[in-house]
């Protein structure tokens, strides 16, 4: 019963770092002045969403990051 506790205390922490992230990055690229969409931000009703569902936000958000790595690379 213990280490079931242990795994799902793991995959919040991983959901809890992955939010994080997320948020460390939309502000990364506000600062740099790429315009967020209102749409676009979370309240904390989204991040305790993220929270419980991160896989498959990360699978989104490596999706996005290859397409537009590569779409950039044939650009310049």
């Amino acid at each position: 019963m213990l280490e079931i506790f242990k795994m799902l205390g793991m995959y919040l922490l991983y959901g809890m770092i992955f939010t994080f992230m997320v948020d460390v990055a939309t502000d990364y690229a506000r600062k740099k002045g790429i315009e967020i969409p209102e749409e676009a931000e979370w309240n904390m009703d989204t991040r305790l969403i993220a929270i419980l569902v991160w896989p498959i936000g990360l699978i989104f958000f490596v999706n996005g990051f290859i397409k537009s790595y590569f779409n950039n690379d044939k650009n310049n």
